[in-house]
Parts: structure tokens; C-alpha cells; sequence
């Protein structure tokens, strides 16, 4: 184990310090830098044995957080409420019945048929099947040129090129 502040190892046990707000484990060279950290000692026997409650999570490790694969690689169409308001007046349909069919208030569907609003993700694949109509696309990357830059772009490298030259 290696102190986190200067970098040497640790022989014996390490100290918890806390230096600016930072919880650091240190050597014993480094230990005086900081102020002891009381909460990061190990939990006595009586914090150990005590139940927690039910519903709370065993472990406060941070999830990482990913997005779903659809919302990844699907992005909703841009046509989307015109789809929709055509899709809808094909099936005869009021926006009043697609509310309902669909579990939703009128004024969300107004504002998704004006273009206000952008539907989430389980409401889009609910109009999909209502309607019967393809919202939700692969997602394009934009295409980037691979071919020479043009001779008046100035890039970064230039502008270090451009220092060394008039120092």
C-alpha cells in the first residue's frame, strides 16, 4: 500500500487523514499534514451488529450509471409529430381517443402534435403501437470528411509551430 500523498510505501499500519476535506490513508511521515479522520475508522463491534433498516440498500457503492441500450442506439424521428397527427387522422382518431388509448392527458398529446413536446420513451413506443407507425430510428453519427484540411484552417499544432518559431 502506498501513502496517497507522497507516494512511498506504507509500512505498518496507515493513518486516515483528512487534509482540505479529502479523506487520504498516509504514512507516518505525511500523517502530521492533516487532521486525524474520526469517521473513516473501522466500525466497532456495537456499529456492526446493528440490523439495518428493511429497503435500504446493502452497500453505498456508487452504480455507475448507463443509459438503456434504446435510448443509446434509437433516436426519435424529427417527422415525429407529424407521423403522429397523420397516423392518428388515418385511424380516425381524436386526439381526445389517443389520449386515452394510449394512458395519457389530451394537453400531452396537443403539445407532442405541435412540436412542444418530445414524447419519452415508453410513451413513444406506446404511440408506435396504437398507430401502428415507426417513431423511433437508428441513430446516425454525423459523417466527418476525412479528406486534407483546407490550407487557411488554423489548428492547434500550427499555433505551437507558429511560438517556437518567433521565440
Amino acid at each position: 500500500m502506498n501513502c496517497e500523498i507522497c507516494g512511498s510505501t506504507i509500512y505498518g499500519p496507515p493513518k486516515r487523514i483528512v487534509i482540505e476535506g479529502s479523506r487520504l490513508l498516509a504514512c507516518m511521515r505525511c500523517s502530521n499534514l492533516g487532521e486525524p479522520d474520526v469517521k473513516g475508522d473501522a466500525p466497532t463491534l456495537q456499529n456492526a451488529s446493528t440490523p439495518r433498516p428493511l429497503g435500504s440498500p446493502k452497500s453505498t457503492k456508487p452504480t455507475v450509471s448507463r443509459l438503456p441500450r434504446e435510448v443509446e442506439e434509437l433516436e426519435i424521428t424529427e417527422e415525429c409529430p407529424k407521423l403522429i397527427k397523420k397516423a392518428r387522422e388515418k385511424n380516425r382518431m381524436s386526439q381526445q381517443d389517443l389520449a386515452e388509448a394510449v394512458k395519457e392527458r389530451l394537453t400531452i398529446i396537443q403539445k407532442i402534435e405541435l412540436g412542444k413536446m418530445t414524447p419519452n420513451l415508453r410513451l413513444t413506443h406506446t404511440l408506435e403501437h396504437v398507430l401502428r407507425i415507426k417513431l423511433l430510428l437508428p441513430r446516425k453519427e454525423p459523417e466527418i470528411p476525412v479528406g486534407k484540411m483546407d490550407q487557411s484552417e488554423l489548428t492547434l499544432g500550427d499555433v505551437i509551430q507558429y511560438k517556437k518559431k518567433t521565440v
